[in-house]
């Protein structure tokens, strides 16, 4: 008996000593397919997971592509000019109020039969070195950030006077509402800091409000689009109850032919897709983590016979735990990520968590939520008590000492 119990608090207390290191990992790193001796030579949402993939509808859009004329071999470990390439294709997601409602967004885009025209259905959705940005108006050479978007079955209640705070100095006020009248209506003011734009002027129940502004060369960009799902009397006065808003910011990235972004050189930059390719050589050596740009890189093995490598993303970790937050009736929903493939080496000098399928979707949703979010404020961190494995560690062996001498 003595001797079970003692087993057992040994576990617990090799458990209490072992998890505050793990915890201490400040990084995770998402891992692509390995390269073995050159045997891939293309990267995509399914063999490198930290390239952006819209799971429920399918959307991909980048690849990372060695040239296949390129021996790559222990003996010959470097990617001449131009071999290396970066692709970004456009996608065109529905917005939701098209998907569950039928309803148009005013310039908005379609893409029937290959040919874009302004016709308020879809938006451009690209994945940009891992992160998810818009096209603007669908042009691949501007991108934006998605602030927020509501989920399918999310929706917003505001009262009169109520103010909702939807991230990045951008708020939307429920200026008037009256229940009373036929047909019912509300008043609703749109801000971004300062400046004041009223949203389509009185609104009306199953009516799409959409806030747009000439920008990044651009006219008529939509910004801003909610839906006005119900106007209604309740015990706390009239409310406005919205669904499938929409926000985009205005901080607009253009990129250009010749631009650079870390080792790659913009070759084509127009409305449909980005072609990048290294400017200059890439060397493979032995144990090196090479930067690629924007936080993508090339891990290689630390071998000198062999030339293994895989591309790699480090995520950076706010807090101990990376869980996906709660989602109240305003938060988004975003679809997981694709998986990663199982890798060999543990690089690097700083603790860096490495993921495992699972893990890499739930991190993937955690960090989109984050940038995803109903309002600008930063979730309250449950502060982590300094030695607390330790004390458990003393507790466990005082318990085996008194049990111990209870038995003798």
């Amino acid at each position: 008996m003595l001797e079970r119990i003692s087993k057992v608090l040994c576990i617990m207390i090799a458990v209490a000593l072992i998890a505050p290191a793990v915890s201490a990992a400040n990084s995770v790193e998402i891992r692509g397919q390995i390269s073995n001796e050159g045997s891939i030579h293309e990267w995509n949402a399914s063999t490198f997971p930290a390239f952006w993939h819209n799971l429920k509808n399918d959307l991909r859009s980048e690849t990372l592509t060695i040239d296949p004329s390129e021996s790559l071999t222990s003996s010959d470990r470097d990617l001449d000019e131009n071999h290396l390439t970066y692709t970004v294709q456009r996608t065109l997601k529905k917005y939701k109020v098209q998907s569950n409602k039928g309803l148009t967004v005013e310039n908005g885009l379609n893409y029937p039969e290959g040919k874009v025209v302004q016709d308020g259905t879809h938006y451009g959705l690209v994945g940009f070195f891992g992160a998810k940005r818009v096209a603007v108006k669908g042009d691949t050479s501007k991108l934006t950030k998605l602030i927020f978007e509501q989920g399918d079955t999310a929706e917003k209640v505001l009262t009169v006077g109520e103010t909702w705070d939807m991230g990045e100095g951008w708020t939307l006020t429920a200026e008037a509402i009256d229940a009373r009248t036929t047909p019912r209506q509300a008043w609703l003011i749109l801000k971004r800091g300062d400046k004041s734009f009223d949203c389509n002027n009185v609104l009306h129940p199953n009516e799409v409000c959409t806030y747009t502004e000439d920008i990044a060369g651009l006219t008529d960009v939509p910004l801003f689009v909610t839906y006005v799902d119900g106007i209604l009397s309740s015990s706390e006065g009239d409310i406005v109850i919205l669904k499938y808003t929409w926000l985009i910011s205005t901080d607009i990235k253009n990129i250009k032919t010749s631009d650079k972004f870390g080792v790659f050189k913009v070759k084509t930059a127009n409305d449909t897709h980005v072609i990048m390719k290294n400017e200059h050589a890439v060397s493979l050596d032995q144990n090196a983590v090479v930067d690629l740009a924007e936080g993508i890189q090339f891990k290689v093995a630390d071998k000198s016979k062999v030339l293994r490598f895989y591309p790699r993303k480090v995520i950076k970790l706010e807090s101990t735990s990376v869980e996906p937050k709660a989602t109240p009736k305003a938060t988004p929903t975003e679809t997981p990520e694709a998986t990663p493939e199982a890798t060999p080496e543990q690089p690097v000098s700083t603790p860096i968590e490495t993921t495992t399928p699972e893990e890499a979707v739930r991190l993937k949703e955690a960090v989109e939520n984050q940038e995803t979010t109903s309002t600008a404020k930063t979730p309250t961190e449950t502060p982590r008590t300094p030695g607390f494995g330790i004390l458990l560690a003393g507790f466990i062996v005082t318990m085996t000492a008194i049990v111990h001498k209870k038995t003798r």
